[in-house]
């Protein structure tokens, strides 16, 4: 790895889950596969249309890390092995601390 692997850009990766079981799940496939370094889970509330009709629903949101060059291969990932028939998949490039972003690119 050189030195500039260390200041590429470092990608946030958002899903749901419908509960604590299948995001962990999902969390240790993409670490197992060293896809990823760090995700974090928080529980959410949702409301949204599906099917014509207004829902809501208790989740738990990941918000994962990974390096650009895996993005493409944890949104399969997530598609692949996700519990939802469309499951939500938003990623974004974000801005971190030098420290942060070479430990996101050591992965």
């Amino acid at each position: 790895m050189s030195l500039s692997d260390f200041n590429q850009e470092i990608y946030l990766v958002i899903t749901t889950e419908v509960d604590k079981k299948n995001a962990s799940k999902l969390a240790d496939l993409l670490l197992k596969e060293k896809l990823i370094p760090c995700v974090t889970f928080k529980n959410v509330e949702s409301h949204f249309w599906w099917k014509g009709e207004i829902n809501q629903s208790k989740e738990v949101q990941l918000m994962i890390k990974c390096k650009e060059e895996n993005v493409t291969k944890v949104c399969n990932k997530i598609s692949e092995w996700h519990s939802y028939e469309l499951p939500e998949i938003i990623y974004f490039r974000v801005s971190a601390n030098k420290n942060y972003r070479q430990w996101v690119n050591s992965i």
